[in-house]
């Protein structure tokens, strides 16, 4: 037997005890009415501001160099601060939102608004299967959740697993309904294949795509995104969906856009351009609601030519060395 083995055990006792130190924080959000559970949600983003210092600098450095000059030190820190906030609330309303969908009786209708019934109208009645992207804006975990009730549990959806087993299955419960979930590495093949048979597939989108994705502008900034969608979108045939929940008091305004498959057989360059053009919406999107989008994400990290930005507090001193006298506050 290898120590590999042998140590197996081990390995499963620490996860479990893992998932039933989080099962506490978890409950409640399953349990309490849907305000009081944002609310718990949000004071979990603000221990997590307290606690998580990179990704603080990392919200400051972004939004210095997402909005330049304009952005002042101190409005960075609060936007920061609203950030990890809303985080939080969306974890909230991604776990309260799935006990709304599990009585069945679709009361969580009632808490959906199309900002474009028309399209969504025309999307739905599509018979292809399509590749919706959607990101860390608004409540992504209602996004997908209300995403799979529309499509009746008949969709994937590509996504890391958590390491712990116990934690994944937890998380799985919560979070969607009958879908099928792709790993993320290695997502092409399966996600390929599902498209083919006639399932739709989700993928999240606006975070670094490594050394090896185009790195179209966003905010200004070159930012490398993988072309996993678009590549998709141009082997199969399968429309390109950008979606997100955004919120709108205790509401969702369900955004959508819609782009059809590539020209040119996956060619490079018109992966590239699509790629491009969903980001260029999401863009515009994150600047409607800048407050609800996940900043302390290290989304600019990888840069071209192979070089990697650093959250140390000498890059934030060097990002405002040069502040403006009049800041500018980002809106929600």
């Amino acid at each position: 037997m290898t120590a590999l083995a042998l140590l197996r055990p081990f390995v499963l006792a620490r996860d479990l005890i893992l998932a039933l130190l989080v099962l506490p924080f978890l409950f409640p959000l399953r349990v309490l009415p849907w305000t009081a559970a944002c609310a718990l949600g949000s004071f979990y983003g603000l221990v997590a501001w307290a606690a998580m210092g990179t990704a603080r600098r990392a919200g400051l450095v972004n939004l210095r160099r997402a909005y330049g000059p304009s952005m002042s030190r101190a409005a960075a820190g609060r936007t920061v601060r609203s950030v990890f906030a809303n985080l939080g609330r969306s974890l909230a309303e991604g776990v309260r939102f799935s006990a709304l969908a599990a009585r069945g009786d679709r009361y969580w209708e009632t808490l959906y608004d199309a900002e474009d019934p028309e399209l969504e109208a025309r999307i739905l009645a599509d018979p292809r299967p399509k590749v919706f992207v959607t990101g860390h804006l608004g409540s992504w975990e209602v996004a997908m959740q209300m995403l799979d009730l529309r499509l009746g549990g008949r969709g994937a959806a590509v996504a890391r697993r958590v390491d712990n087993p116990f934690l994944d299955a937890l998380l799985h419960r919560v979070r969607r309904g009958g879908g099928e979930i792709i790993e993320k590495r290695g997502a092409v093949a399966p996600a390929l294949a599902a498209l083919r048979s006639g399932t739709s597939v989700a993928i999240l989108l606006d975070e670094n795509g490594g050394r090896s994705g185009p790195f179209p502008l966003f905010f200004g900034r070159p930012a490398s995104t993988r072309r996993t969608p678009a590549l998709l979108s141009a082997l199969t045939g399968a429309p390109i969906v950008v979606g997100a929940a955004v919120r709108r008091g205790s509401r969702f305004l369900f955004r959508l856009a819609l782009l059809e498959p590539p020209a040119g057989a996956a060619a490079p360059r018109e992966v590239r351009d699509a790629t491009g053009r969903i980001v260029a919406i999401w863009e515009a999107w994150v600047r409607e609601d800048p407050l609800q989008w996940r900043w302390i994400h290290w989304r600019w990290k990888t840069r071209p030519g192979g070089s990697q930005e650093t959250y140390t507090r000498r890059d934030v001193r060097d990002a405002f060395a040069d502040e403006a006298p009049r800041p500018a506050e980002v809106s929600a």
